[in-house]
């Protein structure tokens, strides 16, 4: 599956818990507006998690001719994700993406495990899960994480 746009892991200076949460999201659009709605929302988004309190990373990919965006973050713990997510600064990122109706997708977290997340993980990781809202894994899948 071809990236056409791929914002590689940046980091926080937050020292990284002994715990910390993964969180992904995938979203399913079609055609060109709302593929660039969601790919700029991710961009906005991107640059709003590394601004974050509790944020420890974040990279966004996108497969708009396939018409699927992804997120992929680190944070201290879930109430930091919570925080930021019913925040002003996510809903600043996101403002427009709504534009075309609520977008079918992913949202979910789990524990992140010692090894930083992969994106071949993240995408078996939210090919697996159903589509629907969010959701809190208390366990790694077995497997769910490559080495890196």
């Amino acid at each position: 599956m071809p990236t056409m746009l791929l914002l590689p892991w940046a980091w926080t200076n937050a020292p990284r818990p002994e715990n910390p949460l993964l969180f992904a999201s995938r979203f399913d659009g079609t055609g060109f507006r709302q593929g660039w709605r969601l790919s700029t929302g991710g961009i906005r988004l991107y640059l709003a998690v590394l601004r974050a309190p509790g944020a420890l990373g974040v990279s966004v990919r996108a497969h708009p001719l396939r018409g699927r965006y992804y997120t992929l973050s680190l944070w201290k713990d879930e109430e930091s994700l919570l925080a930021f997510a019913h925040g002003p600064a996510h809903m600043k990122a996101v403002a427009g993406m709504g534009e075309f109706g609520r977008a079918r997708g992913v949202l979910a977290s789990r524990p992140a495990g010692p090894r930083r997340p992969t994106w071949p993980d993240t995408l078996r990781w939210l090919g697996s899960l159903e589509v629907g809202p969010y959701r809190h894994q208390q366990e790694v899948p077995a497997g769910g994480q490559d080495p890196s």
